[in-house]
């Protein structure tokens, strides 16, 4: 594929000068993705943004005011922490904390206004206790969450109404949604989800029997978000896919989606290998003849996992450039193709999009399989250490390193 080396994507490659590796997020590739979703759904549905693990990596905060700016209604975080990370970032928009928190929590929850997910009356009523003795003046916003068969978190769903009448009760609280999560939506076990999603409504049932009004429905996350439209309800949960990495075997991402996140860096050293000459940690690597290698200050503690040894790739304009030896911590050893004449400093790409940001470098997805692993693990694994640039029409917007993250327009 052939790239123009001046446009504006790669002029901003080759005139950063920070670290010699950094990751580019290409916010307009998030907002499109965004709205992608958002014409599959009907139109009284509403996304709710999933940013939870610094935004699969890519960056909690500038992920999260794409996402609201490109018609996402709420956002999704696992922990308090990341609640409150955006909260502090000026973010005003609903925020949902999806996982289970401590009593110590609550009341630093309750202050910056997060949602919380409920699946017990004694939490509720906790909760309910925390926000009286601080004064809240707004109710606390709460989801309840049935547990159709993931077996991790929420409520029976016999006990979903005892549950509800609980949270109704309790004039601190207002129960704005019930949710639920598919366990098998990303494989091919349709049945599965078909079952959860009956037990879900069979709940949603009886609720409404009980006389309690239920805001939004939500179940779908990403997998399920693009194979069962009819499982959408008023609200779905967009998380993985939002990056533009797959949700599971053989889900395709609708065009125009695509990977937001690539990964770019300069040589920092050329390296001659005779015959026999061995490369890193145990010697793993033995030269077979006249070689050249090229060394990149990338390594597992930026998120490039050792199980990339031996198997792992980059690109040297456009031409694989296979990792040699192990992985290390800090640095990884590339063997430079035959026939090219480079020097340190020059470009190489690390993780691409196959689009129009690298050419011959393997994807997160792709790089998660030679690893045996999953792109939410690959994505999630991106250290905070690897600066992160935030481009928008081809400029640089904000950046996020070890100092600090700051927008720049």
């Amino acid at each position: 594929m052939d790239v123009d080396p001046n446009s504006a994507f790669h002029r901003v490659i080759a005139e950063w000068g920070g670290r010699t590796v950094f990751a580019v997020i290409d916010l307009d590739a998030l907002a499109v993705n965004v709205r992608t979703v958002l014409n599959l759904l009907g139109p009284d549905a509403q996304l709710m943004a999933v940013v939870k693990a610094n935004g699969y990596g890519h960056g909690a905060v500038a992920i999260a005011k794409t996402a609201l700016e490109a018609g996402a209604a709420m956002l999704g975080v696992a922990t308090v922490d990341e609640g409150c990370q955006i909260r502090l970032a000026g973010v005003d928009a609903p925020i949902l904390v999806l996982g289970a928190i401590g009593d110590s929590e609550r009341a630093r929850a309750i202050g910056n206004r997060l949602g919380l997910v409920v699946s017990d009356a004694a939490f509720a009523r906790g909760l309910a206790s925390v926000a009286t003795a601080t004064f809240q003046k707004e109710p606390v916003s709460v989801h309840l969450k049935i547990d159709t068969g993931m077996r991790r978190f929420g409520a029976m769903p016999e006990d979903g109404v005892g549950v509800a009448q609980a949270i109704a009760s309790l004039d601190r609280l207002r129960l704005d949604g019930v949710m639920s999560h598919f366990a098998s939506a990303d494989s091919n076990d349709d049945g599965s989800v078909h079952e959860q999603a009956a037990r879900f409504d069979q709940c949603v049932g009886a609720l409404r029997a009980a006389g309690i009004a239920i805001n939004h429905q939500h179940l779908t996350n990403s997998a399920a978000t693009l194979r069962f439209p009819e499982h959408h309800r008023e609200m779905v949960r967009l998380g993985i896919a939002m990056y533009g990495l797959s949700p599971g075997d053989g889900v395709a991402l609708p065009s125009p989606m695509k990977p937001v996140l690539t990964i770019h860096g300069r040589i920092t050293r050329m390296i001659d290998l005779a015959p026999g000459d061995r490369v890193g940690y145990g010697g793993a690597y033995r030269a077979t003849g006249q070689e050249q290698a090229a060394l990149v200050a990338l390594g597992y503690a930026d998120g490039y996992r050792r199980s990339l040894s031996e198997g792992g790739s980059m690109s040297i304009r456009g031409r694989k450039a296979e990792v040699i030896g192990r992985v290390s911590m800090d640095q990884t050893v590339v063997r430079v193709p035959r026939g090219l004449e480079i020097a340190a400093g020059e470009p190489i790409a690390i993780v691409g999009d196959d689009t129009n940001a690298t050419v011959g470098a393997s994807t997160l997805d792709e790089l998660a399989a030679i690893a045996g692993t999953i792109g939410y693990e690959m994505a999630t694994g991106l250290a905070p250490r690897l600066p992160r640039l935030y481009l928008r029409s081809g400029e640089v917007v904000a950046i996020s390193d070890l100092a600090s993250y700051r927008e720049l327009l």
